[in-house]
């Protein structure tokens, strides 16, 4: 029962199990809706990735290029100049995915790696794969991550309902302590709702039972790409990143300047095979005017308004 002078006619002790029920409830809550929309696909009827697909899953645009890259280079269809800069030397083979025939003609202006990544041509391709794997859900769009994202206003509602309540209470000459104490690991948990994965469960899923079932084109087993072809060394840079040119490859690679390119940006793609990529990491105010005793609970040592305001 409320007393006398109580803030907002509710007791600290009171409150407190109110405000525990309140934020229990909306986390629960939002992670449930959250797993709904970043959950993705069942992986029953899943079918593999391609190449380009688990590159663009494992890491971003620029693994899907260097994926593509190996894919030619293997088949033959470019080399680097003196410059660094890429050329044609033969016809990418029949059936070559779209993103290598887009590579390959623009190769013919004598391009970089770097200038390949932001060609329009390349980017519409890129464009239109990323589209793919958003609709299949197998990654998250920026429309579906905002959406995501904004589940994290509801948690930070009941902090901003703590926050009143501290004030209230403070105001009205009641401990608080116990009620900021409660808030700070709301705060963390809707701090931490706001950071949204780019890859939807299920496409971590996916790419880990490709990689399992790829293990023979890791960079550990260091594989010979002449022997597997084009699009098996697609699928090796795709699914265990940079490093697997680096091992299949290096002296293409250091031609086209792929590890001086990824130490530029500062950030790589290890693809669960570290020891042989280049990748480097990237990537509350509270208070009170008056706080309950040591080794107190809410309760009658809090005194008759409780810790929660």
């Amino acid at each position: 029962m409320a007393a006398p002078g109580d803030t907002w006619g509710i007791p600290g002790p009171q409150f407190l199990w109110l405000y525990f029920g309140l934020a229990a409830v909306a986390i629960i809550g939002v992670l449930i809706w959250r797993r709904s929309i970043t959950g993705g696909p069942s992986l029953r009827s899943a079918r593999d990735l391609t190449p380009t697909q688990a590159a663009l899953i494992n890491g971003d645009r620029r693994l899907a290029v260097y994926s593509s890259l190996a894919a030619l280079r293997t088949a033959g269809s470019i080399e680097t100049d003196k410059q660094g800069k890429l050329r044609q030397t033969a016809i990418p083979p029949t059936g070559a995915p779209e993103l290598d025939r887009a590579i390959y003609s623009v190769a013919a202006n004598g391009i970089t790696t770097t200038g390949v990544q932001t060609h329009p041509t390349v980017r519409a391709v890129l464009d239109r794969a990323e589209s793919e794997l958003a609709q299949a859900g197998w990654i998250l769009d920026g429309q579906a991550r905002r959406t995501v994202r904004m589940g994290a206003l509801v948690v930070f509602a009941v902090v901003a309902l703590g926050i009143a309540r501290v004030f209230a209470g403070v105001a009205n000459e009641r401990p608080v302590t116990n009620l900021v104490l409660m808030m700070i690991p709301v705060l963390v948990i809707a701090l931490f709702l706001l950071g949204v994965p780019r890859v939807s469960s299920s496409g971590k899923r996916l790419l880990a039972r490709m990689r399992s079932a790829a293990q023979h084109l890791s960079p550990g087993q260091k594989p010979s790409w002449a022997t597997y072809g084009p699009q098996a060394a697609a699928l090796s840079v795709g699914l265990f990143g940079v490093g697997a040119f680096l091992v299949a490859d290096p002296a293409f690679a250091a031609e086209a300047e792929l590890q001086r390119n990824i130490a530029l940006t500062g950030s790589g793609y290890s693809g669960g095979s570290t020891s042989y990529s280049c990748s480097s990491s990237s990537s509350g105010d509270s208070g009170s005017s008056s706080s309950c005793s040591s080794g107190s609970s809410c309760g009658s040592s809090c005194g008759g308004g409780g810790c929660g305001g």
